[in-house]
């Protein structure tokens, strides 16, 4: 599908291949906080989902693994000479050899070297990781935009419950900060707290002491005292006034494993850009950042490799300020589009068509995956049986896809799945009569057949309501594992 440049759009991909359609110099200000052992409440809950094979279980515990295609792209970039981290990549690899840690950080070497591209030279770019990449990561910065533009790493600190006994709790994460140029712009007035109480009262000065304001009464020292501190400090690159995780305020969570607060963003875009500006969030997760590029009257684009999470960030982070919903570039709009998607990008499309059934999750490993391309998770035990997992198999090839059904039956069976459902492009093969020795799923009153089609097409056709083909008990969300409301955005 072809890839257009636009602000205030969202769009559907991985941000390397998208950022390599944008123009050199186009984009203001880079917000990014990408993965770093993000899946982790994927493998709680499929933990216990009943699943026999290990690995497709693992497969949601994280996705930094070392493997074949994260060799590929190391040898990739230790020939790409002309990406400054090429070396710094070479390096790690004499040291962390086939590590996660090297996969992480190949994998964000190719990335940032795009974005160095595309940002502008009054450009400012802030990195948003945990303090086990964060040394790694700077090594890569420094390479790929200049030591000399460095600018901070930031500590964000919060408090939360620990359970830890063997070392301190671990209760930051880390920012660091880079600009393109010297001449990138730096807004410290758009970014005063207030001084703290303690510090004005330590330089009070009582009647008889010393200094500018003895013998002053006492409206006048206040006055005094307002107008020298009033305006606030330019906090430090140590940032304990923002609060995260439950303590994030209610009327923002989306119930994402690694929501960030607004307040975060709004500090970061308020130093480092102007209304009118363009912000890019290349992992735009829940949209925290687009919300707060909006707030602050700048325009603002998302990437993100879940279909689900642009239409979360159009339904509760655009549409609230009275905007009308961004356009979703990458994402299927009808059959055309749909088949060409299929055709250009089959992995994509798995992962498109598994979304478009609220609770289910795209699986991760895309080879070797015996043919399950999703998971879901019944939110009650069948009275009939222990099993919850539902697994689905996707496939947007014409033709007769009995094969493909059949392939789907012995992996419920074989996985000790409760439920399976088969995605097919085509209405036509969308067969519903094929026979299966599997029983039903019995919750209650209500039996569900353990074995479902859905098409894309039909997708299409019934206003994009899934339920009215497929029937499916209530299911559990896969970030939180809470029951499933009547759609995701719903927490």
């Amino acid at each position: 599908m072809n890839i257009q440049f636009q602000p205030n759009t969202l769009y559907y991909g991985d941000c390397l291949d998208i950022m390599a359609d944008f123009p050199e110099k186009s984009v203001d200000l880079i917000c990014l906080d990408p993965p770093f052992n993000s899946n982790r409440k994927y493998n709680n809950i499929f933990k216990n989902s009943g699943l026999k094979t290990e690995a497709q279980i693992k497969a949601f515990d994280d996705v930094w693994h070392w493997d074949e295609a994260s060799a590929e792209r190391v040898q990739r970039l230790k020939n790409a000479v002309a990406n400054p981290a090429s070396k710094v990549i070479a390096g790690f690899e004499g040291f962390i050899p086939k590590s996660k840690m090297l996969s992480y950080t190949s994998y964000m070497a190719e990335r940032l070297f795009v974005m160095h591209r595309i940002l502008k030279d009054t450009g400012s770019i802030y990195l948003h990781c945990d303090p086990y990449a964060s040394h790694y990561l700077k090594l890569v910065m420094d390479a790929i935009f200049g030591e000399q533009h460095y600018r901070n790493e930031i500590v964000w600190c919060y408090t939360g419950p620990s359970n830890t006994k063997r070392w301190f709790p671990h209760k930051h994460d880390i920012i660091l900060f880079y600009v393109k140029s010297n001449e990138s712009p730096f807004y410290a007035d758009a970014v005063r707290v207030p001084y703290s109480e303690s510090f004005i009262n330590r330089r009070r000065y009582t009647e008889g002491q010393s200094g500018i304001t003895a013998g002053y009464s006492e409206g006048r020292e206040d006055a005094e005292i307002q107008s020298s501190f009033g305006s606030g400090k330019i906090i430090e690159d140590y940032w304990t006034d923002i609060p995260a995780g439950g303590a994030i305020p209610k009327n923002e969570r989306m119930g994402y494993p690694t929501q960030k607060p607004l307040k975060l963003y709004d500090r970061i875009i308020k130093a480092s850009s102007n209304e009118s500006d363009l912000v890019l969030d290349p992992f735009a997760g829940c949209g925290t950042t687009v919300e707060a590029a909006l707030i602050n009257q700048r325009d603002v684009i998302g990437i993100d490799i879940l279909p689900f999470a642009l239409r979360l960030i159009n339904e509760h982070r655009i549409k609230p300020h009275g905007r009308e919903p961004f356009p979703m570039q990458g994402i299927p709009v009808d059959m055309d589009t749909a088949t060409q998607l299929a055709k250009t990008a089959p992995f994509k499309f798995q992962d498109w068509a598994v979304s478009l059934i609220n609770g289910f999750a795209a699986n991760p490993q895309k080879v070797g995956d015996d043919g399950i391309d999703g998971f879901g998770m019944l939110f009650n035990k069948p009275d009939n049986m222990e099993r919850k997992a539902i697994i689905v198999q996707v496939t947007g090839a014409s033709g007769s896809q009995k094969a493909k059904y059949d392939r789907l039956h012995a992996n419920v069976r074989n996985e000790n799945a409760a439920m399976g459902i088969l995605i097919t492009l085509d209405e036509q093969n969308a067969q519903r009569n094929w026979k299966h020795t599997l029983e039903p799923v019995k919750i209650g009153a209500s039996e569900y057949p353990p074995i479902q089609c859905f098409s894309v097409e039909e997708y299409f056709r019934y206003d994009r309501d899934p339920n009215r083909i497929l029937q499916l008990p209530s299911l559990a969300n896969p970030w939180t594992g809470k029951q499933m409301q009547p759609t995701l955005f719903d927490f």
